[in-house]
């Protein structure tokens, strides 16, 4: 029996990752409403604005066939929702895909900040980069030997591509927040549940069907919320050993970490290592 790294790398079906990145960012379009209405946050689609970048960034680093599947929460504002590229900010784009940043530049975009940033999201704009971006490239550097070659071994995808902005103060919210945040509005008990379920059930559907689009060799779950909402059905689907829990990078020590989740996914043989 093979084991998941002695796949084929050719590239499977042309732009899988593009199929189910568009069909996630088209399916929460309405619930993005629902969550704005029940909640009061202010509510963007990266996965809808930002795809021409995306589009560009899959074009520059194919997939080889049965890559890792990664999947954080949400966007965050400093993040995708100014690259369109899940846990990258503007200064890891042009630090770390240099070819990808090259191809936009003669494109004609702009790589300055705030990117692409809708102007309703730049008022709540303080920062310069993303947390979580800084440790997530750590680990690509350590794990593949650069982001370039990661990018053609592992799909980054986000279960919900919303990033929510709560306007009474700014702060970023995340699907975590969301069942406190309607029971908050005066929704009952019963309503609030079935609507964090719904939501929940569309988190799932996002990474089921990029598992029948990539067939990837594994799953990774960032953060005790998407494991939570996915880790016991996908578990289900792909067995323990193929689907592996590890804590979110936003504030998490960098180097600790990334050498943590490469070793656990050594020892799931799930990765090779690049050699240096």
């Amino acid at each position: 029996m093979n084991e998941p790294n002695d796949e084929p790398t050719a590239t499977p079906t042309a732009d899988s990752l593009g199929r189910c990145w568009q069909s996630a960012a088209r399916r929460f379009v309405p619930l993005g409403a629902e969550v704005a209405a029940a909640t009061g946050w202010e509510v963007f689609n990266p996965g809808r604005y930002g795809e021409s970048w995306h589009a560009r960034v899959r074009r520059c680093y194919p997939l080889r066939a049965r890559p890792l599947l990664v999947c954080g929460l949400n966007p965050g504002p400093y993040g995708m929702a100014q690259s369109g590229i899940p846990f990258t900010d503007l200064k890891r784009l042009a630090a770390e895909l240099p070819r990808f940043a090259a191809e936009l530049r003669a494109a004609g975009s702009d790589l300055a900040l705030p990117g692409l940033a809708p102007p309703g999201l730049r008022p709540y704009l303080t920062r310069t980069f993303e947390s979580s971006s800084v440790r997530v490239y750590r680990f690509l550097r350590l794990a593949y030997g650069s982001a370039e070659r990661a990018f053609t071994e592992i799909a980054l995808l986000n279960p919900c591509p919303l990033l929510f902005i709560d306007p009474r103060d700014g702060a970023n919210r995340t699907p975590a927040d969301l069942p406190r945040a309607v029971r908050a509005s005066g929704a009952a008990l019963d309503r609030a549940r079935a609507f964090v379920a719904k939501f929940d059930a569309a988190r799932l559907a996002t990474v089921e069907e990029a598992i029948d689009e990539l067939a990837p060799r594994g799953v990774v779950l960032f953060g005790r919320d998407v494991e939570a909402a996915l880790a016991e059905p996908l578990t289900v689907r792909l067995g323990a050993a193929r689907v592996v829990a590890w804590e979110h990078p936003a504030r998490a020590v960098p180097e600790r970490w990334s050498h943590g989740l490469a070793d656990l996914l050594t020892e799931r043989g799930l990765l090779h290592r690049a050699s240096h």
